[in-house]
């Protein structure tokens, strides 16, 4: 029976389905690689940040998920002799990433049945369990794994009005049992990972900071200035960025559906671009293509609109470009930064991860993510979903200790280029201090506009397997 090719979807298919599952299913389709056998494969870094949307299926046998190895938390047990039982256990939409020793003949096997038996998302991930390993995530060797009853398929995922403000046993099932949270090394999210948004809209395991590692990026720059007294010359934030991206790796900046929408509409408007662009029977897919690389002589076109900020997704950007002086950063510093990030993302730079969420905020509290005994580059760090999926069971993710971890870093790097900026070692110091009182001043100016009233919660974790909730106040 000939393979069904998950990319073969086409944009009217994924228009019938509600916006976060057609979310998922898209960044499904735009990770998935084939191997030569046929092979559908994802990366490691892109399964270990799937929420409760996929389901991650190991296919070994029971001795080896006890093993030295171990395997995924949250994922479920069935070897490949009782692989069929998963088209029965989820629907044929169920996106199912199978799990091996490193990726092999027996998942490929595996995946193979599954698509025979009409399952339409179906993927191995790549290099297995020691790739999973290899890449600084956390595995559990818990003997309960074996005897796991059915688990039932993730309830639809449903819209409407949020339910108000999460009580803290809202808040302790949403994490739920802590040995279910996957786990990363805090030396390895600097290499090969990327700071997201604390928006809670996003499905995926998360290490939230306000806008990310653009909001990361962005505030340092306005540090510096501070710290000098000087402003950054437009034309250098291109380099700063490249480097930047260069020593940090994978960097992460938002948008959503509703400025998706505002983008389309304004470039349609221009008549300098209206019959230039895809035909007005597109759909996401055709978008999504025209958006990761538009023609090269519309780019500075798009730029113009790129911009603006009723276009912009990320909450948290936008209020930089409508109100720069309560973030204490000049808006020319936020736009050109926004040119330069997607004219790399054309230019080919893979590590420019643009994530696009959907729906409205639903957020019904702010998540401080602590650990108890700090944050070291040996460290383990906690990714939490901030969007459960049902509707008012969403949460700002902030992990404050990670941030100002990887803030040290960032103050090295901008103390390290003299050419580009007037800054040394001597004043690594102070940009530290400045970069640490700055980042309070913007995350409370966006938390007061997006999580107004919200109740503020503590979970400190103790241990892998250990942790509390505590209330820490409310959004003023």
């Amino acid at each position: 029976m000939k393979r069904t090719d998950p990319k073969e979807v086409t944009s009217a298919e994924l228009l019938t389905l509600p916006i976060h599952e057609r979310l998922v299913k898209l960044n499904w389709l735009g990770q998935l690689w084939t191997a030569p056998d046929g092979t559908p494969l994802l990366p490691v870094e892109f399964v270990g940040r799937q929420g409760r949307a996929v389901q991650l299926i190991d296919v070994r046998e029971g001795e080896e998920l006890i093993g030295a190895l171990g395997y995924v938390p949250g994922s479920v047990w069935l070897p490949l002799a009782r692989i069929h039982e998963a088209a029965t256990r989820w629907s044929p939409g169920t996106p199912l990433v199978l799990v091996s020793r490193n990726g092999g003949p027996r998942a490929a096997q595996a995946a193979q049945s599954l698509e025979c038996l009409g399952m339409e998302y179906v993927a191995v991930m790549d290099g297995g369990i020691m790739a999973w390993r290899k890449f600084g995530f956390a595995t559990m060797r818990d003997e309960a794994v074996l005897r796991q009853a059915p688990v039932p398929a993730p309830a639809p995922i449903e819209t409407g009005e949020p339910e108000g403000p999460l009580t803290q046993a809202q808040i302790e099932a949403h994490i739920g049992d802590a040995q279910r949270v996957r786990w990363v090394k805090m030396a390895a999210l600097m290499l090969h990972s990327k700071t997201s948004c604390v928006d809670g809209r996003d499905d995926h395991a998360v290490v939230g900071t306000p806008g990310g590692d653009a909001g990361e990026f962005l505030l340092a720059l306005a540090s510096v200035e501070r710290v000098t007294g000087q402003p950054v010359p437009l034309e250098r934030i291109a380099a700063l960025l490249e480097g930047y991206v260069e020593t940090f790796g994978h960097f992460y900046i938002h948008s959503d559906t509703t400025a998706g929408n505002n983008l389309i509409r304004a470039m349609r408007a221009d008549p300098e671009l209206s019959d230039r662009l895809p035909p007005t029977s597109s759909g996401p897919k055709e978008w999504r293509a025209f958006l990761n690389s538009p023609p090269e002589a519309l780019r500075p076109l798009v730029l113009r609109h790129v911009i603006t900020p009723g276009n912009v997704g990320c909450g948290h950007l936008r209020l930089m470009l409508q109100h720069p002086e309560r973030y204490l950063i000049r808006r020319p510093v936020v736009e050109e930064f926004l040119r330069a990030l997607f004219t790399m993302r054309w230019n080919g730079a893979v590590e420019l991860d643009l994530v696009i969420l959907g729906g409205g905020h639903e957020e019904g509290a702010v998540v401080n993510v602590r650990l108890e005994q700090g944050v070291w580059a040996f460290t383990r760090v906690p990714l939490i979903s901030p969007a459960c999926g049902t509707a008012g069971v969403q949460m700002f993710v902030n992990h404050p200790q990670v941030a100002d971890f990887m803030r040290e870093q960032v103050a090295r790097y901008f103390t390290t280029h003299p050419e580009l900026l007037p800054l040394g070692e001597a004043e690594y110091g102070i940009l530290r201090k400045d970069i640490r009182r700055l980042a309070e001043i913007q995350q409370a100016a966006t938390l007061s506009v997006l999580a107004k009233g919200l109740p503020v919660f503590d979970v400190v974790f103790r241990s892998a397997r250990e942790f509390t909730v505590q209330a820490a106040g409310v959004v003023g």
